[in-house]
């Protein structure tokens, strides 16, 4: 059964994507509007160039923005400096452009690839969420994440993935294998 399943099957096709243009600022209204841990970032004609991930939000604010702007606040509690100060900082943050931040080599996996492969790449990467799913040419397809993973645990998932119609090539794989699927039969059998 383990060939039966795979990324194509639980990866989410609706994404919501960033552009290596948009402001870090736009990024943050996205992360803060959306419950997801990141955001492919795709080129023209859909192509993926990279990944804006709340680890990569996080890890560049540290490094770059977040002494400076502890600096400010140190300042500003000492009453050497003025708001405008943390004003004009904030502006800086807000024009950074996304290109700036991005991964730009991102793990990437392709639709066909076996969920408990998926599942091994999850266990080795542990800051990646989600992975971009492309095709050869590098075109973002969707995203797959560990809850798209754990939802394959759910059995009411699991029954609607197997009825579903856009599914249809799990349904297939089902009848191509040798999987005995009447599992009644089964613990009777074990009785």
């Amino acid at each position: 059964m383990s060939n039966l399943a795979k990324v194509e099957d639980i990866m989410t096709r609706e994404v919501v994507t960033l552009s290596p243009d948009d402001t870090l600022d736009y990024a943050s209204r996205l992360f803060s509007s959306h419950d997801l841990d990141g955001f492919p970032v795709v080129g023209e004609h859909k192509k993926l160039v990279g990944i804006v991930t709340t680890y990569d939000m996080v890890f560049q604010s540290s490094q770059v923005h977040l002494p400076a702007l502890l600096d400010i606040i140190g300042d500003m509690q000492e009453g050497k400096l003025d708001r405008g100060a943390l004003s004009g900082h904030f502006n800086k943050i807000k024009s950074i452009k996304v290109d700036e931040i991005m991964n730009l080599d991102p793990l990437t996996i392709s639709p066909d690839v076996r969920i408990e492969d998926l599942a091994k790449e999850f266990t080795n990467h542990h800051r990646v969420n989600p992975i971009p799913v492309v095709n050869k040419d590098k075109q973002l397809l969707g995203v797959v994440s560990r809850f798209d993973v754990i939802k394959f645990f759910n059995e009411q998932y699991m029954e609607k993935i197997f009825g579903d119609r856009e599914h249809s090539g799990v349904l297939k794989r089902l009848g191509e294998s040798d999987v005995d699927l009447d599992i009644d039969n089964d613990k009777e059998d074990e009785e």
